[in-house]
């Protein structure tokens, strides 16, 4: 499906290797389904290891929208990206909140500044786990020589 020419859409940049998405539109279905498809072939495009969703702009959201926003970037997550939403304005967070919608694990931050040190720290954690040795069921080597330690009657003993 093409995009008719009238329709809105949802401008996006690549900046710090995250991919940039600022809604400054009345969101309806097309401009949603939209916005996925645009979003999701960026972040394949460019590598993006982080979206940002900024909707600084928006003052009202219902559940529905919200829905189909959080959809769309548990699947850039699906894709590699690192998902946070910024700039969320008190009345739509106290709407969400109060229309019972799931926001568990929801990654946010006040504005673009702070998702930008939320990609930072993500990236640097999942570095740090990458570098970290794979078997965390081992023993650490000065566990097996404090077991190992003592005089040598007991040890014999313990085996028996």
């Amino acid at each position: 499906m093409t995009p008719s020419v009238d329709t809105a859409r949802i401008p996006m940049q690549v900046s710090r290797g995250c991919v940039v998405a600022s809604i400054q539109v009345a969101l309806t279905d097309a401009v949603l389904q939209g916005f996925r498809r645009d979003l999701l072939e960026r972040v394949h495009a460019c590598g993006a290891r982080g979206v940002i969703l900024d909707v600084a702009g928006v003052d009202v959201l219902d559940s529905w929208d919200f829905e189909a926003l959080r959809r769309t970037m548990i699947m850039a997550e699906v894709m590699g990206a690192f998902p946070v939403v910024s700039g969320m304005r008190p009345g739509v967070v106290s709407a969400l909140v109060d229309l019972d919608v799931d926001i568990d694990g929801l990654r946010a931050a006040r504005n673009l500044d702070g998702a930008f040190a939320l990609l930072e720290q993500a990236t640097a954690e999942a570095q740090a786990e990458e570098a970290a040795p794979e078997d965390d069921d081992a023993e650490p080597a000065s566990a097996a020589a404090d077991a190992d330690s003592g005089p040598p009657d007991e040890r014999a003993d313990a085996g028996e």
